[in-house]
């Protein structure tokens, strides 16, 4: 194929020889730009990084023999030690056994006053199962960062943000040097913890590792760990980061946004092929009024796309904010005679749905569900229907609706290969691609905002940004003409069947 003059502008600047980074909007080419670099750089040895074994594999089928695609994981697995990696087949302890073995207690917590959900909800119990799990999330966000030690900030980090700020700090104390046993026991060949996948990245990462290649592409540079970015810096090898800065959704698991935070030459793929002007024209509302761009992305032209509205009965995907929403529009559909597939987290659904059951008992819940504090259920449906804005409401006014077993039932049936769309949410749908998207009416924005404020956060505004430009031909997003409408976008009301 002949190169765009975007793909030969990123070419170019990697046949210099020194890093840089290649920004590609959505569907703007990117993995074809890639390979390339690679086919130009043929007299150089070449290494691919992606974040899951799934998308390396399929790279490896589309570039040339001189790159290798591999994950970091695999390069660590690889390069550490075998008696570290054995520890992948311990036996994993439960968080109880793990409080026994760090000697762990249980607290009475008090709650931050802006956190009570109630009269009776100022002090929670923090039992010694949830210190150790804290322990091992404090743990994780260390093996994700670029620190050599583990960080009092990451087991503070660790612990529930309901908790009352001084309490919270004085538990990160006592937490800190549990943390560090854990961690040393990883260490150990006779320990008997369990290793970790992020474990033997760390371990890798803290020994310096020379990757061998004399260029790196490594790809959705926006999602990066700490961990990655900073062993990539270390390297004599030229490196090449790719990826949208508009589309990092993973920053609150601590990743951090390579292509807006390194200063190094850069270059644009703002040309999509993937949908049209007048979808282009919507993301470039958000791209615009609200995270501050300046270079526009394209729509192109031999695609015919349209803004508007998409019935129910056609839509190939309906992208949701959460998965509760979309869970709820899941039953809906079935009752219109669609059949729905629903790519959601329904792990978390489930144990929301069953914490519900108990709750309806009497029974209060712990362990960071998100019924807890709540002595019963009328403190939950007080609380949904005073607290304005709230991430409870879409669950439980389905529950109230629909009742717990039915949902069960429907979660539990929700996976089927045989089905007529998607039903999915915003992060779920990164990398995706649909003809007919319907969009959900549940993204958090402000509905008043003060003069000079920004009505949507850069987070949710990114998240937005992702959902909108899953589609190729139709994009319905009347469930939220009053948010396109205040940042500038003039909504339409034409129906596509």
């Amino acid at each position: 194929m002949n190169p765009t003059i975007e793909q030969q502008h990123a070419i170019d600047m990697a046949l210099h020889g020194q890093s840089c980074k290649v920004t590609a909007y959505a569907g703007a080419g990117k993995t074809s730009t890639l390979k390339l670099i690679g086919n130009a750089k043929h007299h150089q040895h070449g290494m691919y990084l992606a974040f899951n074994k799934a998308i390396a594999t399929e790279a490896q089928s589309k570039f040339n023999h001189n790159v290798k695609c591999k994950t970091f994981h695999s390069l660590a697995y690889n390069s550490v030690p075998r008696w570290l990696t054995n520890k992948l087949k311990n036996r994993r302890l439960m968080s109880n056994q793990l409080a026994s073995r760090h000697d762990l207690e249980n607290y009475q917590v008090p709650v931050a006053l802006v956190k009570q959900r109630g009269e009776d909800d100022q002090k929670r119990l923090f039992n010694s199962k949830r210190m150790a799990t804290s322990m091992m999330n404090a743990v994780g966000y260390f093996c994700r960062s670029n620190y050599s030690e583990i960080q009092l900030s990451q087991v503070y980090a660790a612990l529930p943000d309901w908790m009352d700020d001084t309490y919270r700090a004085e538990l990160a104390n006592i937490l800190l040097p549990k943390a560090h046993d854990y961690w040393n026991d990883i260490l150990n060949p006779a320990g008997i913890n369990r290793l970790e996948h992020d474990h033997y990245l760390k371990y890798w990462a803290l020994s310096n590792p020379v990757i061998n290649a004399d260029f790196i592409l490594f790809d959705e540079a926006q999602d990066a760990d700490p961990i990655m970015l900073n062993v990539l810096s270390k390297q004599r090898a030229q490196v090449i980061y790719v990826g949208d800065r508009h589309q990092q959704i993973y920053a609150f698991r601590g990743a951090v946004n390579a292509m807006q935070s390194l200063d190094i030459a850069e270059t644009r793929l703002s040309q999509s092929f993937r949908f049209g002007e007048n979808i282009a024209d919507l993301a470039n509302k958000i791209l615009f009024n609200v995270l501050d761009e300046e270079i526009p992305l394209r729509g192109f032209e031999q695609i015919d796309s349209n803004v508007g509205e998409v019935t129910d009965m056609v839509a190939d995907a309906f992208i949701y904010r959460t998965n509760a929403a979309a869970l709820s529009n899941m039953v809906e559909l079935v009752k219109i005679g669609r059949e729905p597939r629903l790519e959601v987290d329904t792990g978390s659904l489930l144990k929301n749905i069953e914490d519900a059951k108990k709750v309806k008992s009497g029974i209060k819940v712990h362990d960071g569900s998100v019924f807890e504090g709540f002595s019963n259920w009328e403190e939950v449906i007080e609380y949904t229907n005073e607290v304005s804005g709230n991430d409870l409401k879409a669950l439980v006014s389905l529950i109230n609706k629909v009742g717990e077993e039915a949902l069960i039932s429907s979660l539990l049936k929700s996976n089927s290969s045989d089905y007529d769309c998607i039903v999915t949410t915003a992060h779920k749908s990164k990398g995706l691609e649909f003809n007919k998207v319907k969009l959900g009416g549940d993204f958090f924005y402000k509905e008043a905002a003060a003069p000079g404020e920004k009505i949507l956060t850069e987070d949710e505004a990114r998240l937005l940004y992702v959902a909108a430009t899953r589609a190729k031909k139709q994009l319905d997003i009347s469930a939220l003409n009053p948010l396109f409408k205040k940042i500038g976008y003039n909504t339409q009301a034409e129906v596509a069947t």
